[in-house]
């Protein structure tokens, strides 16, 4: 970063103390800087996990980019209400759909959202199923303990876990990932979970109770409110798009 960027970055009313100096019947006081809260939000986000790819992800830019899909719009005002209402609301949310409709999107932007907007500051963290299946495989050999890398996820108070069901889980791992959920079950800490696994698979699909057993599933009926996306890849789509802009 260059000069210029670093005196930008300085609160003009602190000069990055973090304290203002003020004046009350001639007395001199010291308060808190409005920055500082900021800052800590800001301390929080950069620890909660957030991938790079997703930290743009908010609710505005969640694009309803196929008309003919009705889903899309539905699960922006959802997910808003979510937001709006946390939180006060006892539920999570459970968004299921195809690969690329937008189900990460949605779930990044409400942890974020959350965490920028609500006081008190709200301890949230992001997690991708399968790296923590292989993460917590990566303890058979000693090299570190399941219970710290569930740790965090169990204590925050708002988590994200994504794209659940994904990649072979052993029974060993399966019966961690029941802990990690039915903690956060019995102490009421809310939880967002994505998966592209639907309770409603068609043909030789696997559900999402195949892929998670019945018991984690039965659990996410009580701690969540189910979104649905039904629509096509958007990544997929835009790729074809693009490619036939340029093919004329």
């Amino acid at each position: 970063m260059t000069e210029t960027g670093k005196a930008a970055a300085v609160c003009a009313s602190c000069g990055g103390t973090g304290w203002v100096l003020s004046e009350r019947d001639g007395v001199e006081l010291v308060r808190r800087c409005g920055c500082a809260g900021t800052e800590a939000r800001e301390r929080l986000l950069r620890s909660a996990g957030i991938p790079s790819r997703y930290r743009h992800c908010t609710l505005e830019s969640f694009e309803l980019w196929n008309p003919e899909d009705p889903t899309l719009a539905k699960a922006r005002r959802e997910v808003q209400s979510f937001v709006d209402l946390f939180p006060a609301g006892d539920k999570g949310l459970l968004i299921m759909g195809p690969v690329g409709t937008g189900k990460t999107h949605l779930a990044v932007a409400a942890l974020q959202q959350i965490m920028r907007e609500k006081t008190p500051p709200v301890r949230g963290r992001f997690a991708d199923f399968t790296s923590l299946v292989l993460e917590i495989q990566m303890t058979f050999d000693g090299s570190g303990s399941s219970r710290e890398i569930l740790s965090p996820l169990v204590e925050a108070e708002l988590l994200v876990l994504d794209e659940l069901g994904a990649g072979k889980t052993t029974p060993w791992v399966m019966d961690l990932l029941y802990y990690l959920v039915n903690t956060r079950y019995l102490e009421g800490r809310v939880t967002i979970f994505t998966t592209n696994f639907s309770d409603f698979p068609k043909g030789a699909e696997e559900s999402l109770t195949d892929r998670v057993s019945q018991r984690i599933r039965s659990r996410l009926h009580e701690m969540c409110r189910r979104l649905e996306l039904r629509g096509h890849d958007y990544r997929a789509e835009r790729l074809a798009s693009r490619e036939g802009g340029l093919r004329l």
